[in-house]
């Protein structure tokens, strides 16, 4: 099973027979059999026809539509597919199996930052991080064997700091160094780049975890509460060293956006002016609907990555023996 995203500025998607067919000014341009899909996302301006919209309600394949920034719109649901079913399965994880799925996502965190820093020192100034690239294998080898959800947290803790140490310190020059993380409210242009972007992939997350029928309050490492998602909070970890890091990185390095210009200072904490929002935004669009290739050897859009955790973490609620499959940076 798999997602079709639907980017395109124009065009039009139908249903003959069994495929979904997308055209654009008469050419057909893509067509993919519908009982291979299990959601339809439209991120572009792409018209559905109706008798499309029909037989996806009648297949039980949802329709959401999104902003470019993945911002769930609204979507198309059938009516008797068994919202948040996967809840029930979720509440039966034992205490190991949960433990056992926060593991291998907080082992992705550690594993996608690290290589992250080994790349932005490939060519030089690796002097500078070289002991936080060596200190967050050691942190990412006593995640995999943490027996405990408290040392696991403590491990995450300290990872991050040193995480965050080093990305600041190689950023000093581009005006963005670490302070500190502070979050509420952020006191530094690291500090807002770093939660205006982990808030934009929460809320696309948020959209997946519920078109997958899973309950965002339960998670595996984070308390859960009335008024936090918890499984968002645990599977975007990886994802933010994977995705929001690096697109931060490189809007900084190619000076698309200036800590002195593209940042203002209001409400006792500095945030993204309108400028820098609107950049970070296009870039980030562009880079999520850009073709790249999955693990498993086929190709999709960036989105596809988060949505693929999705897809894996539904697959461990019902058989949590297989393991957790966590997105890696290669």
């Amino acid at each position: 099973m798999r997602s079709l995203y639907l980017l395109r500025p124009h065009g039009s998607a139908g249903i003959e027979g069994e495929q979904v067919v997308v055209r654009l000014r008469g050419e057909e341009l893509d067509r993919v059999r519908l009982p291979l899909l299990d959601q339809i996302l439209v991120m572009g301006n792409i018209q559905l026809t109706t008798p499309l919209v029909k037989a996806c309600l009648r297949r039980g394949v949802p329709i959401a539509y999104l902003s470019g920034q993945g911002w769930c719109l609204g979507r198309a649901h059938p009516i008797d597919a068994g919202y948040r079913h996967r809840s029930r399965h979720q509440l039966d994880l034992s205490l190991a199996d949960q433990l056992q799925a926060a593991i291998s996502l907080i082992a992705g965190k550690v594993a996608n930052g690290r290589v992250l820093l080994q790349r932005m020192t490939r060519r030089d100034r690796r002097e500078l991080v070289a002991g936080s690239i060596e200190r967050l294998g050691w942190h990412e080898q006593q995640v995999r064997q943490a027996r405990s959800s408290e040392r696991l947290r403590g491990l995450e803790g300290n990872a991050a700091q040193e995480y965050y140490q080093a990305l600041g310190l190689l950023l000093e020059g581009d005006g963005f160094p670490f302070l500190g993380r502070h979050r509420r409210p952020p006191t530094t242009a690291f500090d807002a780049l770093c939660g205006f972007g982990a808030g934009v992939l929460w809320n696309g997350l948020f959209t997946r975890v519920e078109l997958r029928g899973l309950d965002p309050y339960v998670g595996v490492l984070h308390v859960g509460s009335a008024r936090h998602p918890a499984l968002i909070s645990d599977l975007i970890e990886p994802l933010r060293t994977l995705l929001v890091d690096p697109l931060n990185v490189w809007l900084i390095r190619t000076r698309q956006l200036r800590a002195d210009e593209d940042f203002e200072h209001r409400d006792g904490g500095v945030y993204l002016a309108e400028r820098g929002r609107r950049v970070w935004l296009q870039a980030w669009a562009t880079r999520m609907a850009e073709v790249v290739s999955m693990a498993d050897g086929s190709q999709g859009p960036r989105w596809e990555l988060v949505d693929g955790l999705v897809r894996n973490f539904v697959r461990f609620v019902y058989s949590p023996m297989e393991g957790l499959t966590v997105p890696r940076r290669r």
